[in-house]
């Protein structure tokens, strides 16, 4: 991630601070640091104000992203304790109502910096700051996601032809860790997924020594990070002769994909996309055995907003990239789930990993 995005995402977080009337921002959430930052920044503190973005860290990371920052961002070291390095930073700049991340900063450290400021400063537990300024992707980070989703592929490719009988589920992980970084992930974007048999009925089933057994589902669902961006994608294999009850569930979700994904276009509801796939589900019958919801934002984090379900009654935007991911579970016995990625257009969608036709 460059650091060139930081200054227009910066004048965007100036409208952030005024909408919830506070005077900085104190962030620690590992996605939402490195987005303004505009470059990956772990273990790290950020405080946004109308006077710069001021990134703390520590001997670790600080001459490091030094090389990175580019205005407005500023990297300052610790001194002392990170807390008592962010209630100077906010004396120093003036700094009196903060809001803080409620959902990432813990109770101790919240506690820490209430003392530390000794009622000087007024803290603000915000739900949400910058979130939604994720949802839209501009063209680096887009660059960054295509880059991940493509040796995603190409390890489905490769695994593909790995796979045979009495292969252990951890043989099939281990195999593909080590083909996405011999190919230039950064690592994997979470524990990858590997069920076979009745393990597969389970969304996400830990994974096992099992032995993979010729004509029961294999459901495999990974994702590799590149550049601190994260890609999502689910495959169903087949070993051998495809039981004919199960290559009719693997038609029916793909199905249930094909009209989710021509659901999408800009100012669509999102509860309207979920429902195109789950209405078709549940009119072949299958409707209980299709339990998560459809999908989700995907970006410096996983599983980010939009969420991607019937609940939700926002419109998707130009520039989003979320995963449409439906699925058939029949407890005990196996299951079906086909992922992929798509990003919204000016006109409608693009399916980013190019596996489903709509």
């Amino acid at each position: 991630m460059k650091a060139n995005g930081a200054g227009s995402r910066f004048d965007k977080t100036l409208g952030i601070l005024k909408a919830q009337k506070v005077d900085g921002i104190l962030l620690n959430s590992e996605a939402n640091v490195s987005y303004l930052s505009g470059f990956h920044a772990p273990d790290s503190y950020l405080i946004a104000s109308k006077k710069g973005l001021n990134l703390i860290t520590d001997f670790r990371y600080a001459a490091d992203f030094r090389k990175k920052a580019k205005p407005p961002v500023k990297i300052l070291g610790i001194t002392g304790t990170i807390f008592a390095t962010i209630c100077d930073v906010l004396a120093n700049e003036s700094i009196k109502n903060v809001g803080f991340e409620s959902r990432h900063l813990a109770f101790a450290e919240c506690q820490a910096l209430h003392e530390l400021s000794k009622k000087r400063i007024t803290w603000i537990p915000l739900k949400e700051t910058i979130e939604h300024l994720r949802e839209i992707k501009d063209n680096e980070e887009l660059a960054h996601i295509r880059k991940a989703i493509r040796i995603t592929l190409q390890a489905y490719d490769f695994i593909k032809k790995k796979l045979k009988h009495d292969m252990k589920e951890l043989q099939v992980a281990a195999e593909l860790e080590r083909f996405i970084r011999l190919a230039g992930a950064t690592s994997s974007a979470f524990e990858i997924i590997v069920a076979s048999g009745p393990n597969s009925s389970y969304p996400h089933a830990q994974i096992s020594d099992r032995a993979i057994r010729t004509g029961e589902p294999i459901v495999i669902d990974m994702g590799v990070t590149i550049n601190g961006y994260k890609s999502d994608l689910t495959r169903t294999f087949f070993l051998g002769r495809i039981n004919p009850v199960v290559r009719r569930l693997d038609m029916i979700v793909r199905e249930a994909q094909r009209m989710a994904i021509r659901a999408v276009k800009p100012g669509a509801l999102i509860k309207d996309i979920d429902s195109a796939a789950r209405n078709y589900i549940k009119e072949k019958g299958f409707g209980k055995y299709f339990g998560h919801s459809l999908g989700h934002g995907v970006g410096l984090e996983v599983h980010e907003s939009p969420s991607i379900n019937c609940k939700n009654e926002v419109p998707v935007k130009k520039g989003m990239v979320f995963t449409i991911e439906p699925g058939i579970y029949i407890p005990g016995s196996y299951g079906i789930r086909q992922e992929e990625m798509v990003l919204v257009t000016a006109n409608g969608v693009e399916v980013l990993s190019g596996n489903c036709r709509h």
